[in-house]
């Protein structure tokens, strides 16, 4: 049995545990459609994004207005190779909107980025349906107290568009995989105490 426990042990000190950060959170904007930009087939929004070493994503969300519960929009991740903006496409997936305010993808798997600058794009693509049920349409509200500095949108389909530092709310955490050195301690301390008492009850024969 204290040969079982020390192997567990071992393996607990071996073990990686999935943790989240924050690399990017601006903060809830307004929540007003007053103001806001228009987030359709034709018009998407990109925000440039920082990793000051390599990462893997788990979950992107953004503070989108005026979709129905099960709606779907694209969240894609695009590198900082373009002339002025979104580059090339590395990563793309398809997100279900809840309620008004955050909405995304988590659990976001091979999303890996080398340290450096990339751009996080909120579009519709042809299957997606987010705010073809709202008369408003699906909509970015401003105001989020920590924007990003730069971001690029565009109204036609991406044919032009322009840099600009739209206040869009905006998430972005990463995943680490990190041992977990309190389960592991407590696991060796408990072996210890076995080997101790074993030991005891030997001399005590």
């Amino acid at each position: 049995m204290i040969k079982t426990f020390l192997t567990t042990a071992a393996l607990l000190a071996a073990t990686q545990f999935a943790q989240a950060a924050s690399v990017v959170d601006t903060g809830a904007p307004n929540g007003s459609a007053v103001g806001a930009i228009a987030f359709d087939s034709v018009d998407w929004t990109a925000a440039k994004v920082s990793f000051a070493q390599a990462a893997d994503i788990g979950a992107i969300q953004g503070h989108i207005l005026g979709g129905a519960t099960g709606e779907t929009f694209d969240i894609s991740l695009l590198a900082n190779d373009g002339a002025q903006g979104p580059g090339t496409l590395l990563y793309t997936t398809t997100a279900t909107f809840g309620s008004d305010g955050w909405n995304g993808a988590s659990g976001l798997a091979g999303w890996t980025v080398a340290a450096g600058s990339y751009w996080v794009e909120f579009e519709i693509q042809g299957a997606d349906t987010l705010g073809s049920g709202s008369i408003t349409g699906a909509l970015l509200d401003l105001g989020a107290p920590n924007p990003v500095a730069l971001t690029a949108s565009t109204s036609n389909s991406g044919f032009s568009y322009g840099d600009d530092a739209l206040s869009i709310g905006l998430r972005v955490d990463t995943v680490s995989s990190v041992p977990e050195p309190a389960i592991a301690l407590q696991m060796l301390a408990g072996a210890m105490l076995l080997l101790t008492s074993a030991g005891l009850v030997r001399r005590r024969r």
